[in-house]
C-alpha cells in the first residue's frame, strides 16, 4: 500500500518532468520558427549619415526583440548613432514602417575666408559733423587717403572645416572653406598673403575685383558742393574752376584748368591755367613752383618760384627765390612783390602812381616760419613729456582699478602721444628745407623789362629806394650801400 502511494507519486514527478522538459525544448524551436515569419531590412543612405530599418511582422508573430535588431545593424556594420528610442517606439508599435535607427555626424563646412577693411571706407562721401552737430557740407570726404605702407585690407583664411562620423563609425573628411583671392591692384603690395598695403601714397578706389592706389585725383568738373574741400596726399587735377571758399591742399602738384574764384589752394608744384581771382580772400601756397596766367587781389606764397605770364593786380606775392611776371603784358601794379633772390617784371605801376612795393632780400615769410616751427616744436616736446608722465601715471595704478572713463581718456592720450614723433619729424624735415632755400640764396636783384612809373618802391636787403621817374629797361642792386641803377640784363 505504502509503496503503490510512492510508485504513484514518482510516476506523477516523472510526468511533471517530463512536460517541463518539452515546454523547455520545444518552446524555443516555435519562437524560432515565428521569428522566421518577421523579416528586417537594413538600408544605408548614399552619404552614409543615416540607416534606416524596416521590421516586417505577421500579425500572428511575435515582436521582434531589441537584441534582434542590434545583432543585425551590428551584422550590416552599423555601429554609430543607433537610436535606441526609436527601436523601442518601432517594437511597441509592431509597424511595417522605415525609420530611421542611426544617424552619423554631418561634417562642418570651413568658413568662406573674408576681407577686413583696415581702413573706414563708409566714411566715403558723408559730410563732417561739426560739434554743435550741424554738417559741414564742404568737407564730404569724397576720397579716401592712404599712405605708403598704410594696411588696407586683411584676409582672415578660410577654416578647414570639422570631419563628421558615418553610421559605420568611418571618419568623413570636412570641405574647407572657399578661399578668396586677396584683391591686389595697382599700387598695393601683398604680404604674407593675406595683407595688402599701399606701396605709395595716394587716393583708395575699390572695384568689384580689385583695389587699387592712385597717386593722382582727378576732378572733371569745378571744385564746389559736389566734391566738397580737397585733401590728399597725392596729386590733383581740376578740369574746372575753384568756387570761392572751398579748399585744395594736396601733398602733391595741383593743376587746375580753368580759375581760382575765391578759393584756397596747398601743394607742391601749383598751375593754374586761367588764373586766380581771389576776391581778396584766397590764399595760395605752393611748396615749389606756382605758375598762373593771373593774380588778382590774392595773397601768394611759393617756397621756390612764381610765374605770372600776364598780370598781377594788387596782391601779396611772396617768392623763395624768384617773381617773374612776363608775357602779354607783364604787369604789375599795386600790392607787394617779395623774393628772396630776384624779381623780374616787364611793366611796374602805372601812370597814376599807385603805390607798388618791390622787396629783394630774406623772404620775411621763411623767418616767420622758421620762428613758428621752432616755438611748435618746443611745445610738442613738453606736451609729450606731460602725457608720458600722465601714462605712466596711470599704469601704476593699474588699468583694472579706474573706471571706464579714465580708461577712454588714457586711449585718447596715447593715440595723441603716439602721434607726435611724426609730427616732430615733419617740423625737422620744413626746418632743413626753409634753412637750405636761406642758405643758397645770392644778392638780390630787381629786373624791368619795360618800364618803371613813379610811386614804386624797391627795397633791396635793408635799403628802401623809392622811385620818383619813369624809367625803362633797368635793372637795380645794391652795391656799397646804396641801390643802383643799370641797364636791363
Amino acid at each position: 500500500m505504502i509503496w503503490a502511494f510512492i510508485k504513484d507519486k514518482l510516476l506523477q514527478r516523472d510526468l511533471e518532468e517530463g512536460v517541463a522538459l518539452m515546454d523547455e525544448t520545444t518552446l524555443p524551436v516555435v519562437q524560432q520558427e515565428i521569428c522566421e515569419l518577421s523579416t528586417i531590412d537594413i538600408a544605408v543612405r548614399r552619404d552614409r549619415l543615416e540607416a534606416m530599418v524596416t521590421v516586417t511582422t505577421p500579425l500572428d508573430a511575435p515582436a521582434v526583440t531589441m537584441m534582434q535588431i542590434l545583432d543585425k545593424l551590428e551584422e550590416a556594420g552599423i555601429n554609430y548613432g543607433i537610436d535606441r528610442e526609436a527601436l523601442e517606439r518601432l517594437i511597441d508599435k509592431r509597424s511595417n514602417e522605415k525609420i530611421t535607427c542611426a544617424r552619423g555626424t554631418t561634417p562642418c563646412v570651413g568658413e568662406k575666408a573674408t576681407l577686413q577693411y583696415h581702413v573706414d571706407i563708409e566714411s566715403q562721401g558723408r559730410p563732417t559733423e561739426l560739434e554743435d552737430g550741424s554738417v559741414d557740407f564742404k568737407n564730404i570726404n569724397s576720397f579716401i587717403n592712404v599712405e605708403k605702407g598704410q594696411l588696407l585690407i586683411e584676409k582672415i583664411p578660410p577654416t578647414p572645416g570639422i570631419r563628421g562620423i558615418d553610421v559605420f563609425g568611418l571618419p568623413i573628411p570636412a570641405k574647407a572653406g572657399k578661399d578668396i583671392p586677396v584683391p591686389k591692384g595697382k599700387n598695393t603690395e601683398v604680404i604674407d598673403n593675406c595683407r595688402l598695403i599701399a606701396a605709395i601714397d595716394g587716393q583708395l578706389h575699390i572695384t568689384s575685383k580689385r583695389i587699387d592706389v592712385l597717386p593722382t585725383i582727378e576732378i572733371a568738373g569745378d571744385v564746389d558742393y559736389s566734391t566738397g574741400n580737397i585733401d590728399f596726399v597725392g596729386n590733383v587735377i581740376v578740369r574746372g574752376s575753384v568756387q570761392p571758399d572751398f579748399l585744395i591742399k594736396a601733398a602733391g602738384n595741383i593743376e587746375i584748368c580753368g580759375s581760382v574764384c575765391g578759393g584756397m589752394i596747398e601743394g607742391g608744384s601749383i598751375i593754374i591755367r586761367m588764373g586766380i581771382q581771389g576776391m581778396n580772400r584766397s590764399v595760395i601756397k605752393a611748396r615749389e613752383r606756382l605758375v598762373a596766367k593771373f593774380v588778382e587781389n590774392a595773397t601768394v606764397y611759393a617756397d621756390q618760384e612764381v610765374l605770372i605770364s600776364d598780370f598781377v593786380l594788387n596782391c601779396s606775392v611772396f617768392a623763395g627765390r624768384q617773381v617773374i611776371v612776363q608775357g602779354k603784358r607783364g604787369l604789375v601794379l599795386g600790392g607787394r612783390i617779395s623774393a628772396g633772390e630776384e624779381i623780374c617784371i616787364g611793366t611796374v605801376g602805372n601812370q597814376a602812381n599807385v603805390l607798388t612795393d618791390l622787396e629783394v632780400s630774406t623772404n620775411p615769410f621763411l623767418k616767420d616760419e622758421l620762428q613758428n616751427l621752432k616755438e611748435e616744436k618746443k611745445k610738442i616736446e613738453e606736451l609729450s613729456e606731460q602725457l608720458q608722465c600722465s601714462l605712466a601715471y596711470l599704469n601704476k595704478q593699474g588699468m583694472d582699478n579706474i573706471n571706464a572713463k579714465k580708461r577712454e581718456r588714457y586711449s585718447q592720450m596715447e593715440d595723441e602721444c603716439n602721434a607726435l614723433p611724426e609730427r616732430i619729424e615733419q617740423i625737422q624735415q620744413r626746418t632743413v628745407d626753409i634753412k637750405d632755400i636761406l642758405s643758397s640764396l645770392s644778392p638780390g636783384k630787381i629786373r624791368v623789362s619795360d618800364v618803371m612809373y613813379p610811386g614804386v618802391r624797391v627795397s633791396i636787403g635793408p635799403l628802401t629806394k623809392n622811385m620818383n621817374d619813369s624809367l625803362k629797361y633797368l635793372s637795380l642792386y645794391a652795391h656799397e650801400g646804396e641801390i643802383k641803377i643799370s641797364s636791363f640784363r
